[in-house]
């Protein structure tokens, strides 16, 4: 099968803060858009159009925790193969029908429209309050992302404020839980993180968690008998993991996408509300999920076999040539009918709505404040375990602002 060859992002200029902030995984996408990887012993996906295949296929399994093992894993050697812990293989995200959806379905309803819609005061008023110290800059990830998106995930849960601290500290060592469980030190602190974790659930849960929130739901489907205990701290968990890590991560990629495309004065005005699915498509928030085959799958001419473990790389996706014109460029007035920023078919991000709310909030309380802005200093990532993640973004006024 033939695939468009990628064409040079025009922002990539080398190293800095104008260099493709997406370039250390586009370089997957000049190759085959469904490939065997020899040595991780693995199929990586990259083409819009098969991954889209792929996330729904039924013959692809989320389970990868339960029996998505690796060479890496194999050279340490013991278990029984199953990856990561117990409680995080109970997470609804790595489970299949019919659990799957009976667990997504009793969180739902925390996440609906029109209750996104209800926590608009509360986003507006965290975000004013956090941005009120900064008068000529802001670090976006420690001064605004990352308290935002803790707090406000906390609001959800029933957690009181002063977890929202932790949430960042346990999200980074859970993410490399994830990803790096054949090492002893990062499951030692992965499990440390999780019981951390489940220590301030129980002591919600031990009172009475407020009418409404996610823990008041968790407990009275748990004293109803319809799941148990840890089926409550697993939901919760993973809500506190992929609540906070998602937004922060996108509220932060999102303003250095617009500073690095030289874009902030165009998008002025109205403009970050409509180019809030372009942004989400051009430096995707995850970037990969992982799924293993339970039967044989033929995509792109190739047989993936069952057992095997398949990684299919989000954000190279959507900026597949074939699928986007000119997909190295942030265009605002792109029409999108779809893009996999928050994945595709059932097991699409149930808190999508919930990041668009406080991206969007939190771009434009940024546009308020500063008419024009810039990089105060070039973006600081560090490699998570193979994971670029975006530390610190310092931006600050720019003349005349």
């Amino acid at each position: 099968m033939s695939h468009t060859a990628a064409t040079r992002c025009p922002y990539d200029s080398g190293e800095g803060a104008m260099t493709d902030p997406c370039r250390d995984y586009l370089r997957h996408r000049d190759i085959e858009p469904v490939r065997w990887d020899e040595d991780l012993a693995l199929w990586f996906v990259t083409g819009f159009r098969e991954a889209t295949e792929l996330l729904r296929h039924p013959s692809l399994s989320s389970a990868w925790p339960e029996r998505g093992s690796t060479p890496l894993h194999a050279a340490v050697g013991g278990g029984d193969g199953a990856r990561t812990s117990g409680l995080v293989r109970k997470w609804f995200m790595f489970n299949d029908h019919p659990s799957h959806g009976r667990a997504r379905k009793l969180v739902a309803p925390l996440f609906s429209a029109e209750r996104v819609a209800e926590l608009r005061p509360f986003v507006e008023g965290v975000v004013d309050e956090l941005m009120a110290a900064h008068r000529e800059s802001i670090d976006v990830m420690a001064d605004l992302a990352v308290p935002l998106s803790g707090r406000v995930i906390c609001h959800i849960l029933g957690l009181p404020p002063r977890v929202a601290p932790h949430l960042e500290a346990w999200a980074q060592d859970v993410a490399a839980f994830l990803i790096a469980d054949y090492l002893p030190d990062v499951v030692t602190r992965g499990h440390s993180a999780l019981e951390d974790m489940t220590v301030v659930i129980d002591q919600v849960l031990a009172g009475e968690p407020p009418v409404g929130t996610g823990l008041h739901l968790l407990r009275d489907a748990h004293r109803k008998g319809e799941i148990e205990l840890q089926d409550v701290w697993a939901t919760a968990t993973f809500l506190i993991y992929a609540g906070f890590e998602t937004t922060s991560t996108f509220i932060g990629k999102a303003v250095r996408s617009i500073l690095h495309t030289e874009s902030w004065e165009r998008l002025s005005g109205d403009g970050a509300d409509r180019a809030i699915e372009e942004l989400l498509r051009f430096d995707t928030s995850v970037q990969q999920v992982a799924r293993v085959a339970t039967d044989t799958v033929e995509v792109a001419g190739r047989k993936i076999a069952a057992g095997d473990l398949v990684l299919i790389m989000l954000g190279t996706a959507n900026r597949d040539a074939e699928a986007f014109s000119q997909p190295d460029r942030l265009d605002d007035r792109r029409e999108i009918r779809r893009h996999l920023g928050f994945g595709y078919g059932a097991h699409y991000c149930l808190g999508a709505g919930l990041a668009r709310l406080e991206t969007q909030i939190a771009l434009n309380a940024l546009f308020a404040k500063w008419s024009t802005l810039r990089f105060a200093e070039p973006p600081r990532t560090r490699s998570h375990y193979g994971v670029t993640v975006l530390e610190h973004l310092v931006v600050e006024a720019a003349p005349g602002a």
